[in-house]
């Protein structure tokens, strides 16, 4: 791929036609990572600001090895680079949203206001495909009308890997948490009705992590309180192996345990039985949760790792948890 010369020619004066429409100071971040298409997305940044000088464009880099994106200031990500017609669609996501401005039906935006937490989906599409622009357009105005909805864009043919990943056969084809597809001509009512009456406590680890991520770690555990079960990928998150992760799944924990201690400690049975399998940083912070829970159920396995443990760290760990649970015995 030539890296020099991402956009054509023709499209850089599509690009700057539509540039003419944007307010100013709109934001697109790109996010470089060591994949190998990296250098081609950086590329497409330079190219879309000089023809664009308008656009605020920033620039991150990480040493992860997950595919390059773009993304808007409304939460909007490309994992494509989009041309022809499909930058129309990359431009409207720049732009700030005004909900009288978009044509939607009373339904529709009914559905939107009722996603009490985020929803991603994703939607593969393909440069040749020629139902992919529409699809594009109809769930770029959705995402930007839904507080709540988060759309991924992805290039089959720029990504091939993440097409056999998620199975995907046609495009457009849209995925809704990993369990739910369409393809073709994608029925929006059907859609969201199915993101907002979804079984919440089937969701997947990254589901989760998304809503964490975005800060809404309080409003995911009042769902589950509201269900009064953990949704199982909780466990998934509380073992992960990047600190960042494990933290905002353990304030999740932390605040179902402060509002109904009883859900929490439904979570001891899971804990417990991981613990022998994780490395220390992980059962040191695992620890500290099962003291925060607080139930004295706990105390034997906290004691027992205490006495016999041989990493002085992890044995602190257990001490405190243990302290923990017997000063809130005391104070109760």
């Amino acid at each position: 791929m030539n890296t020099q010369n991402i956009i054509a020619e023709e499209d850089l004066e599509r690009l700057r036609q539509l540039a003419k429409k944007l307010p100013p100071d709109v934001r697109l971040r790109i996010t470089l990572t060591r994949h190998e298409t990296s250098d081609a997305f950086q590329a497409f940044g330079r190219q879309i600001k000089a023809a664009a000088p308008g656009i605020d464009l920033l620039t991150d880099i990480t040493g992860e090895t997950d595919p390059p994106w773009m993304e808007t200031a409304g939460g909007i990500r490309f994992q494509a680079l989009p041309s022809g017609n499909k930058l129309d669609s990359l431009m409207d996501a720049l732009k700030p949203f005004r909900r009288e401005e978009a044509d939607l039906s009373p339904a529709h935006r009914d559905f939107l206001d009722r996603m009490a937490l985020p929803v991603e989906v994703r939607l593969f599409i393909a440069p040749a495909c020629p139902f992919c622009p529409r699809a594009l357009q109809q769930w770029v105005t959705l995402a930007r009308a839904g507080d709540n909805l988060r759309l991924r864009v992805i290039d089959g043919a720029l990504f091939p890997e993440m097409v056999r990943e998620a199975n995907i056969q046609a495009v457009p084809t849209l995925v809704l948490d990993d369990q739910l597809r369409w393809s073709g001509q994608i029925p929006v009512t059907d859609v969201l009705e199915q993101a907002v009456d979804r079984d919440l406590s089937r969701l997947s680890a990254e589901a989760l992590e998304g809503i964490i991520k975005e800060g809404q770690a309080g409003q995911l555990a009042r769902a589950m309180m509201d269900k009064g079960a953990l949704f199982p990928a909780i466990f998934d998150l509380l073992a992960h192996a990047k600190w960042p992760v494990r933290l905002g799944a353990m304030v999740v924990m932390e605040e179902i345990a402060a509002a109904d201690r009883r859900l929490a400690a439904e979570a001891l049975p899971v804990l417990h039985q991981r613990y022998t399998d994780l490395d220390d940083a992980v059962r040191g912070d695992m620890l500290y949760l099962i003291g925060e829970i607080g139930d004295p159920g706990s105390l034997s396995f906290l004691q027992d790792i205490a006495r016999t443990g041989t990493n002085p760290e992890i044995v602190q760990a257990a001490r405190e948890a243990v302290t923990a649970i017997e000063d809130r015995d005391l104070n109760m």
